[in-house]
């Protein structure tokens, strides 16, 4: 390493810094804040529950008519799946808040 110049620390960093033309607001760019964004998260969450809920109700009556009409046959794997899954989902919850 070769050093060209004997400038003192202090003198370096005040010759580095160079004055600010213009006011800072106008250099730097503008942050938004908005709850209108807010409130467009919240209305789709309510249409998207209101669907899942619909779909949910139309699902189930097939269920049901199927097994008044005595075609509904289950497979077994498929229902112990989903029990498990309901287990697994419930002992996820129950860490949460727990601990």
């Amino acid at each position: 390493m070769v050093v060209s110049s004997a400038a003192s620390v202090g003198e370096v960093c005040v010759a580095a810094v160079k004055p600010q033309t213009g006011s800072i607001a106008s250099q730097c760019p503008s942050d938004c804040v908005s709850t209108a964004d807010a409130e467009r998260a919240a209305d789709m969450a309510r249409a998207v529950q209101a669907r899942v809920g619909m779909l949910r109700v139309v699902r189930l009556a097939r269920v049901e008519h199927a097994i008044r009409a005595g075609t509904y046959q289950p497979s077994a794997s498929v229902v112990a799946s989903r029990i498990l899954d309901a287990a697994e989902i419930d002992a996820h919850l129950h860490a949460t808040l727990v601990g």
